[in-house]
């Protein structure tokens, strides 16, 4: 088992904020294996990547009891569930802070949608 160590271990720092998810593999990577510590982009719902573009936040999946799965094996994941997420730009957490609210709907996106996202909780952001 290859094992993923928690961002929170790494940065010192909680995550901006939590979703509900679903992997809704697109076509085109209908073979893909989503797992722990993959490197997808997010996509606010109503943006277009081509436009407004996507951005460098990172998912980090949870069991059922809300820790962090350390297994980061690929396609060794729910299909839904919840997942922490971190922005990566330091200099963007406060866009996004702004701009997130609960409920706010968006998509994992690497090559093609990964899964259907929606927040449910917004970490406080240091001022």
């Amino acid at each position: 088992m290859k094992e993923h160590i928690p961002y929170e271990e790494k940065s010192g720092r909680q995550p901006d904020f939590i979703v509900k998810y679903e992997i809704d593999l697109a076509e085109e990577i209908k073979n893909a294996k989503p797992g722990q510590g993959m490197r997808v982009d997010f996509l606010y719902d109503g943006d277009d990547p081509q436009v407004e573009g996507t951005h460098m936040i990172w998912p980090e999946i949870l069991d059922a009891n809300g820790h962090v799965i350390r297994d980061a094996t690929p396609g060794n994941i729910p299909k839904r569930g919840y997942a922490n997420m971190w922005v990566l730009s330091e200099e963007r957490r406060e866009y996004h802070h702004k701009r997130l609210k609960v409920g706010t709907r968006g998509t994992w996106w690497r090559g093609g949608r990964i899964a259907y996202v929606t927040v449910v909780q917004i970490n406080p952001f240091p001022c």
